[in-house]
């Protein structure tokens, strides 16, 4: 029995090495090692054959092979088991790791893909998921900078459009002339513009809503500076008060802040707020009511805390966006009754304009936690008659970019396309296609980052002063100075908050060093 598995084993080992060798020949590599086992397996099984033939009875009879040689018929009855090492065994298993060494681990013996095309396949299809990939984005990022406008920097001489209610009945407090004069001198002495490569600092242009409706350029609502810093990772949102009184060198007139995008476009009111607030501005965006509109709807609405005098007050500029959009009056008013107020302190004022006499701020001044759609997110954002005027503006306008952050982090990557493709046919900016890549592709982690906040002219650092009728912010040559170092120290530097930065100033101010390290020329006249 013992020497019938020998045989047995040998069979199966020889016709194992042949089917290697004929694999390996197809594969085209030399078979002398192998066929030199082969033989040697033949013989071992001849020898085995030749023994059984001897021990088998004498009685026994022949029959035919197939190969027609007389061969000894094997008894059926089983022989006597013997125990012995099962080499054959044990030899094959070897042989088999000897052979899967030597000719690698490409031969397959049951048929089929190797490992090494197997894994080149599977390469293959990892590289092809890779390339398609990177040309859905690629796609994507031509479709995005093909939605965007170009700016509309072209120069108008005539005088701007203004706003009967920023009208005073006052008598002038500024002599234009010696106030012109100043400011021509401090131009003429432009301080270095602070800059960094880890810094990109964009001017976010809002348009007034009455010129989204007639498609032109009128005076701009919102001036906000958006300091990205990669290395500290805060983002910086800086108000600049529109009524900032400024001399505009290109077109010779004195007039407020915003005016210069009227006269210049968004390059000419970048160029304005660098000569006097000494930083340079790397590109501007310039987006429009209906967009802003549309990007509070596509996050879900905005979370604010709405207090009364400002609901109040959201409806005088909610009556003007109803009717540009082509709503039924009162559409989105806030219902004032659920902050539990009798009637009788409401009234309209000989302009037909709804208030209340409550006073901003005050105890009777409670407030709400509402959430607003997009209409009521607009009216909050313009809100300032009655309700802080422009510094409560700048205020709100803050907090609603910093809620739109919040909420964009929660947006899947559907609602960003379906926000990117409402928002960006109607903006226009100079940022180029590589910057645009720069910030989709870090988009996630910005809204991460610190969000810190501030205002210039800060308080305590201007004047309120009347020209021509108007009101309006004046200041001197050293006002100008230190809100240029209030956006430094903020910005690039350490300090978190206007406070903050008022202590360095007036720290270094004490000690000799603010014009040395910001490289300012002391004012003549202070």
């Amino acid at each position: 029995m013992n020497e019938n598995k020998e045989h047995t084993v040998a069979s199966a080992e020889l016709r194992e090495m042949i089917s290697h060798a004929m694999v390996t020949s197809q594969n085209g590599e030399a078979p002398d090692e192998l066929k030199e086992r082969i033989s040697k397996a033949m013989e071992k099984k001849e020898q085995t054959a030749s023994k059984q033939l001897d021990e088998l009875p004498p009685d026994k009879p022949l029959r035919r092979s197939s190969s027609g040689k007389s061969e000894k018929t094997v008894s059926e009855k089983p022989a006597e088991k013997k125990t012995e090492p099962r080499k054959s065994v044990e030899s094959r298993g070897k042989s088999r790791k000897r052979s899967g060494k030597r000719f690698g681990k490409t031969a397959n013996l049951r048929g089929g893909w190797s490992i090494r095309k197997k894994t080149g396949v599977t390469l293959g299809f990892i590289f092809l998921a890779l390339v398609l990939v990177m040309a859905v984005g690629v796609l994507l990022f031509f479709h995005y900078t093909g939605l965007l406008k170009d700016r509309d920097n072209t120069i108008r001489m005539d005088a701007p459009p203004v706003d009967s209610r920023d009208l005073v009945d006052e008598d002038d407090t500024l002599d234009e002339e010696a106030k012109e004069k100043e400011l021509r001198e401090m131009l003429e002495k432009k301080s270095k513009k602070i800059s960094n490569k880890n810094v990109m600092n964009v001017l976010l242009i809002g348009e007034d809503i009455r010129d989204t409706a007639t498609q032109d350029r009128g005076n701009t609502d919102v001036m906000m500076l958006i300091s990205i810093n990669k290395e500290k990772k805060t983002i910086t949102l800086t108000s600049i008060m529109r009524d900032t009184w400024v001399y505009m060198e290109k077109f010779n007139v004195s007039a407020k802040l915003n005016q210069a995008y009227w006269h210049g476009g968004a390059e000419y009111l970048a160029e304005v707020i660098e000569d006097y607030f000494s930083i340079s501005i790397d590109r501007t965006v310039k987006v429009n009511f209906k967009q802003f509109i549309d990007i509070v709807e596509t996050v879900g609405g905005l979370d604010f805390d709405v207090s009364y005098t400002e609901a109040v007050a959201m409806r005088d500029p909610m009556d003007e966006q109803n009717h540009y959009l082509g709503n039924k009056k009162g559409t989105d008013y806030i219902d004032l009754e659920q902050y539990g107020k009798d009637e009788s302190v409401n009234y309209y004022d000989v302009e037909g304009k709804f208030n209340t006499t409550i006073e901003y701020q005050s105890e009777e001044d409670n407030s709400l936690s509402l959430h607003l759609n997009g209409n009521q997110s607009l009216a909050y954002a313009r809100v300032r008659y009655g309700c802080g005027d422009d510094y409560g503006r700048t205020m709100r306008q803050r907090e609603t970019i910093k809620e739109i952050v919040t909420k964009a982090k929660t947006l899947s990557l559907v609602q960003l396309d379906e926000l990117m493709n409402i928002v960006l046919p109607e903006v226009e900016t100079d940022l180029e296609e590589g910057e645009i890549a720069d910030m989709l592709l870090n988009a996630f982690d910005y809204m991460n980052y610190d969000i810190q906040q501030m205002r210039v002219p800060a308080d305590g650092y201007y004047t309120m002063d009347v020209i021509w009728s108007q009101s309006c912010l004046s200041l001197r040559t050293w006002q100008f100075q230190a809100n240029a170092a209030f956006l430094r120290y903020i910005i690039y530097g350490d300090c978190k908050n206007v406070d903050e930065a008022i202590e360095q100033y007036q720290q270094e101010i004490d000690d000799g060093t603010f014009y040395e390290k910001n490289e300012f020329d002391p004012p003549v006249i202070w």
